[in-house]
């Protein structure tokens, strides 16, 4: 029993540093975790596919409408991070933008798993993403994937190296939340 929960527990943190390697290149972070979730979803539909190759497959798959998806993810994340820096530095009313800039931030990054999560069963990234908007209005669901995503993000802070390996549980998160 504790052996098929260890294995269970090396084969997601195997596919965060799948996830991560694939990600490198950022405008890729989207196709990364479909690849990703598509992995989870045959886990729990009780399949054991050979993982390196199911990544690849659905990685390569994912591509063409998960580049600009990704591109477009990046951007507002770079934004919002800006104006947070900005309100930061003293900016008038800044108090209340200081709370509402990273709320934004989580609850984009919750759309952008759940379009990850909706497209690796799906095929396509632009109903994917209405899709998930959709999902994302499920508030218990969302406030545990954006729990998961937060605390990835302590975790990565505390210790750098981790993020190597978050991308696996964030996406079992994605993946499982969204059932």
């Amino acid at each position: 029993m504790w052996r098929e929960r260890l294995t269970e527990f090396s084969d997601c943190l195997q596919l965060g540093l799948l996830v991560c390697a694939a990600s490198i290149p950022v405008v890729t972070v989207g196709p990364a975790f479909a690849a990703g979730c598509r992995v989870v979803s045959r886990w729990r539909d009780g399949e054991s596919p050979p993982m390196f190759a199911t990544f690849r497959d659905e990685f390569v798959r994912r591509l063409r409408g998960g580049v600009p998806f990704s591109a477009a993810v990046v951007v507002a994340i770079l934004l919002l991070s800006v104006d947070l820096a900005l309100v930061e530095a003293g900016v008038p009313g800044g108090q209340f933008f200081a709370v509402l800039f990273p709320v934004m931030l989580v609850a984009l990054l919750v759309v952008a798993l759940r379009t990850c999560s909706v497209v690796a069963v799906h095929q396509k990234w632009i109903p994917a993403l209405r899709a998930a908007a959709r999902l994302s209005l499920d508030i218990r669901g969302s406030a545990l994937l954006a729990g998961a995503i937060v605390t990835a993000g302590v975790l990565v802070w505390m210790q750098p190296l981790m993020l190597l390996l978050v991308a696996g549980p964030v996406t079992l998160a994605a993946v499982g939340t969204a059932r």
